[in-house]
């Protein structure tokens, strides 16, 4: 009679133990499974990470504490993208995983268990993210965990409208393509007739200035040419 030993029947269980990753959804043996420090879930080896403190973190945390939301809701990314779904279907299909990537966070315990959670509600977060936008949740299974969406209502992306400065360029431009109208030009001011004066009486003198200057270099050449004369006609008498 074989003996039958307690100790391996309880280690061959703890090897059989298996379940599920919260973010890829493989079944895997639970030696292989991790506790996110953050959110509390369980992840398999390929969707956590260690951190440099050297706790374990889910990808969904990673990326939230890597970039972290500056606006909007924690849905707000679903509502995105049903607008941009919207532009050729009027059905989307989505697991759970799908939208936790989506809105790159975890989904609440609520979402899992409980249907009354995907109600068509506007005082709901979550409900405004899909109402606001034109669709509405057709079904729920939490079994299969999918959440099917129906567009009801055609609504555009709000772009907002950037008001346009003012540039140097775009003034330039304006009044290139302004018309030009003649300018009026009244009686000069006392200010203007003393400047005019003034200057007038700076030309006056400058010029009899220059006029005195070259009267002297014309007597200076003349002088010259004359001296040059006088010694070639000295030269000539000599040697006659």
């Amino acid at each position: 009679m074989a003996h039958h030993n307690p100790h391996s029947t309880c280690a061959n269980s703890m090897l059989l133990l298996k379940d599920e990753c919260s973010l890829c959804k493989r079944i895997v043996s639970s030696s292989f499974l991790r506790r996110c420090s953050h959110c509390g879930r369980l992840y398999c080896i390929d969707c956590s990470i260690f951190t440099e403190e050297g706790n374990i973190v889910c990808l969904n945390c990673a990326r939230r504490i890597v970039s972290p939301k500056k606006y909007g809701t924690k849905y707000s990314p679903l509502s995105r993208y049903l607008l941009r779904r919207g532009y050729f279907t009027d059905r989307a299909v989505l697991s759970l995983a799908e939208i936790e990537g989506i809105i790159g966070d975890n989904l609440p315990f609520k979402a899992v268990r409980d249907a009354d959670w995907w109600a068509n509600n506007r005082s709901s977060a979550q409900g405004r993210a899909w109402i606001d936008v034109g669709w509405e949740i057709q079904d729920v299974d939490l079994n299969n965990r999918t959440a099917t969406f129906t567009r009801v209502a055609n609504v555009e992306m709000k772009t907002e409208k950037k008001r346009k400065k003012k540039t140097q360029t775009i003034f330039f431009k304006k009044k290139l393509f302004q018309t030009l109208k003649p300018k009026k030009h009244g009686p000069p001011s006392k200010t203007k007739l003393a400047r005019l004066r003034r200057d007038s009486e700076t030309l006056s003198v400058k010029e009899l200035q220059l006029r005195s200057l070259r009267a002297n270099s014309n007597l200076n050449q003349l002088m010259k040419s004359g001296s040059s004369s006088l010694k070639q006609s000295h030269l000539k008498l000599r040697s006659c």
